[in-house]
C-alpha cells in the first residue's frame, strides 16, 4: 500500500471511499499558501485519491510540469500511480466496489488494498484477505466484482529494451 505523507497543504477531506453514502469531497480551507490543507487523521488514501490530489496541484507527465509548486517526491509518486490502476478508477467505480464489498464484511484496510493492487487472481488476492480460510468470503465473487467494478491496468506498448537486442556475445548489435 502506498503511504502519502499527510502535509498540512494538502487537502482537507470530510469524506473518503470507506463512507460509500458520501461521496469523495474536497474542502478547501482558506490558511493554505495553495489554498487547502489536509487533516492529519484523514485516514488511508486510495491510490486514486492521491493521484487524484497530485493532479489537482498541478502534476503532470508534461514537460512544464516543473512551474507546478510540487515537491520532487510528489512528482516521483505521480509517476509511479499513473502507471497503477489508479490512473483509471474513478469515484464512482471505487464507491460502487467498496459499496458492494460490505456484504463481504471485509476489513476496511482489506478493501483499500483490494482497490489500490486491483487483483486479477486468487493468488493476488489472498495475501490481501487476512484468515481468510476462517472466515466465509467468496474470493471467485470478489474477483468478478474487481473485474467488473475497477477499470484494468492501463496499458502501455514499451519500447523493446536494449537488453533484448543483445547478440550471442554479449554485445550490443
Amino acid at each position: 500500500m502506498l503511504m502519502f505523507p499527510l502535509h498540512h497543504d494538502l487537502w482537507e477531506r470530510e469524506s473518503s471511499f470507506l463512507d460509500v453514502d458520501v461521496p469523495i469531497e474536497f474542502f478547501r480551507s482558506k490558511n493554505s499558501d495553495f489554498g487547502a490543507s489536509v487533516k492529519a487523521n484523514a485516514g488511508a488514501l486510495t491510490n486514486f485519491e492521491v493521484l487524484d490530489f497530485l493532479n489537482s496541484r498541478g502534476a503532470s507527465k508534461d514537460t512544464t510540469r516543473v512551474i507546478a509548486p510540487i515537491a520532487r517526491s510528489e512528482y516521483k509518486v505521480y509517476d509511479y500511480l499513473v502507471e497503477t490502476a489508479a490512473s483509471t478508477q474513478t469515484r464512482e467505480s471505487i464507491n460502487k466496489f467498496a459499496d458492494k464489498c460490505k456484504d463481504f464484511k471485509l476489513a476496511k484496510a482489506e478493501i483499500l488494498n483490494i482497490i489500490n493492487l486491483r487483483p486479477s487472481s486468487i493468488v493476488e488476492l489472498l495475501p490481501i484477505i487476512e484468515n481468510l480460510d476462517d472466515r466465509e468470503i467468496d474470493t471467485d465473487w470478489i474477483l468478478e466484482l474487481v473485474k467488473d467494478l475497477l477499470p484494468p491496468l492501463p496499458t502501455t506498448e514499451s519500447p523493446k529494451d536494449d537488453d533484448e537486442e543483445e547478440t550471442e556475445n554479449g554485445e550490443q548489435s
